[in-house]
């Protein structure tokens, strides 16, 4: 498994991973559709993206956007199916991190659901914890259901 950062060329994989995990498990929002097909504008303000590949073939993805104050999310993380429990979600995850770690982040924030356990034994696993979500972080009605 090689860890990329972003290309052009990978726009439609790292689309289509991520709206695979919205379809199914809640319905892809406004912000979902403006992320993605925007992600090359976020780049351009700060934002990364790393992508698994296996072969060519695109297996998981990941981005990183700067919130000021040192305050860096990390969004946009998806696997494909067949490639979860693989360390892929892991490797792109740790690529953003250290990615954002050396851009000066002090901290990270990860808004998300609990119903999707396996992500939040994930995060757990790289120390982050369980906090009340605030006003700045409830952009998407999902994290409104956790």
């Amino acid at each position: 498994m090689e860890i990329i950062p972003y290309r052009s060329e990978y726009k439609s994989a790292f689309i289509r991973l991520n709206l695979a995990w919205l379809n199914r498990y809640f319905h892809v929002e406004e912000r979902d559709e403006e992320m993605l097909q925007g992600v090359e504008e976020f780049i351009e303000k700060g934002a990364a993206v790393y992508l698994a590949l296996e072969g060519k073939m695109p297996v998981a993805v990941c981005m990183v956007i700067p919130r000021g104050g040192g305050v860096w999310e990390i969004c946009k993380l998806a696997a494909h199916e067949g490639y979860r429990r693989r360390g892929a979600g892991s490797a792109v995850l740790s690529a953003c991190i250290r990615h954002a770690t050396e851009q000066g982040a002090k901290k990270f924030a990860i808004a998300s659901n609990t119903r999707l356990t396996a992500a939040m034994r994930l995060y757990e696993k790289f120390g982050f914890v369980r906090v009340p979500l605030t006003e700045e972080y409830m952009e998407y009605a999902r994290k409104r259901l956790s």
